[in-house]
């Protein structure tokens, strides 16, 4: 893990239980600025497209929890 400048001060809560692009409920990622949810690369990269088309780089895995992670498309790399 690295520091990461592109970490929000505040992290934002997930705004949604499913994909909001596709409404899958499996391998879930939120947006780290706004909350959020899209579905992960192994899908149809719904989170991905969001970062890069918002100027959000930084999702977290769900659930939130002791086993997600948190990731930086603009680092390529967990931070």
């Amino acid at each position: 893990m690295t520091a990461c400048a592109h970490v929000p001060a505040e992290l934002s809560a997930p705004r949604a239980t499913a994909c909001e692009g596709c409404g899958s409920t499996d391998r879930l990622r939120a947006c780290a600025t706004c909350g959020y949810v899209g579905c992960c690369e192994s899908q149809q990269a719904h989170n991905t497209k969001h970062a890069k088309a918002s100027d959000h780089p930084v999702i977290r895995s769900l659930p939130l929890g002791e086993r997600s992670f948190t990731w930086c498309y603009s680092c390529d790399g967990y931070v």
